[in-house]
């Protein structure tokens, strides 16, 4: 193994570097990936933006697949084993942990981070072993946010099947992760997104309606299409505007998921809620047995294609960086040249 790697580094105002950096030493219960893909988050565009300043990794890439490069003396993953990183990581004591619920973790989470790096550090609880037939881009797919929070948030919801109708509010990467799940599901599915690229994907994908919500009410078209409100809405944005939206398109008994983030909303529960006898969820990220359970629907005919909308090697960075915060792109990955 070389003793430097290349690494993207965040500058602020949205520059970004590639720098050769030392490649990390693993301990006894650690490995070294030799990562094959990684995928960009929108989470990513705020850091972006502003830069890395104490961070403990030189990048906040998250969603990411590889190689086992080294493996410690008491990590149980083989040398040369395919791995997804599954990001979270609690005490794997507590009862969330237990449950494999790291995310909770009652003694805080850590958050793996780095991955737009050749060769990412990670502990063993992290690494999800994957079956040799799946190929990198499913792979990152499955192991990442774009398709893991939106099934979290669905089934927690209770799934969704043929005759319901949907509405997503935001399809960015999450957005079009939760129409691709609620296609696979059969139902019928309305889009409500201001990007015109996104706009466009999401009908190549599926989408039945595709609404501008810069130019219509978006409210008043989804009640109309499904004939008082949705069954499902499902809010894919940071803004204000989409959970409000989300809320106020949901029929009655209808169910609503917030996924991803959301600093601050103000609601009017009577109104939107109470007397609509809504379900509400919110959905952070997933677990290892939820990838397990995307994996087994991947096998039963999930299709994935056409969310990645663009490929690039690490080298091409800013390129990348600068398509992807221009909203002109799906989901967009770091390709590596390694075999598998």
């Amino acid at each position: 193994m070389a003793e430097q790697m290349k690494c993207v580094r965040f500058l602020g105002g949205s520059k970004v570097a590639v720098c050769d950096v030392p490649v990390p030493q693993c301990g006894p219960d650690e490995a070294v990936v030799r990562i094959a893909i990684s995928a960009i988050c929108g989470s990513e565009l705020p850091s972006l933006r502003n830069g890395m300043r104490g961070s403990r990794y030189p990048n906040p890439g998250h969603e990411m697949a590889g190689v086992v490069e080294t493996a410690g003396a008491t990590c149980r993953v083989r040398v040369g084993q395919r791995v997804g990183i599954q990001v979270m990581n609690g005490c794997g004591q507590c009862r969330h942990c237990a449950q494999g619920d790291l995310e909770h973790c009652v003694s805080g989470v850590d958050v793996l981070s780095g991955a737009h790096c050749e060769y990412v550090l990670a502990p063993e609880t992290c690494l999800v072993p994957l079956p040799d037939d799946l190929d990198w881009e499913p792979a990152v797919l499955l192991c990442g946010d774009t398709l893991g929070t939106p099934f979290r948030a669905l089934s927690r919801l209770g799934d969704a099947h043929g005759g319901q109708s949907a509405a997503i509010f935001g399809c960015g990467p999450i957005g079009l992760g939760a129409l691709i799940w609620l296609k696979f599901y059969g139902a019928n599915v309305i889009v409500s997104e201001p990007n015109a690229y996104r706009r466009e994907l999401a009908a190549r994908l599926g989408a039945d309606v595709v609404l501008d919500p810069g130019r219509e009410d978006v409210v008043d078209r989804v009640r109309e299409e499904t004939g008082g409100g949705a069954d499902i809405c499902l809010d894919c944005s940071e803004s204000q505007r989409t959970l409000l939206d989300a809320l106020d398109a949901a029929g009655i008994h209808g169910r609503v998921a917030w996924i991803g983030e959301k600093p601050a909303a103000t609601v009017s529960p009577s109104g939107q809620v109470i007397r609509k006898e809504l379900t509400m969820v919110g959905s952070w990220y997933f677990t290892v047995s939820d990838f397990y359970e995307q994996l087994a629907l991947y096998r039963r005919g999930l299709s994935v294609s056409g969310l990645i909308t663009h490929r690039f090697k690490i080298t091409e960075a800013q390129e990348a960086y600068d398509l992807f915060a221009a909203g002109a792109s799906g989901k967009v990955v770091f390709r590596h040249d390694i075999p598998g």
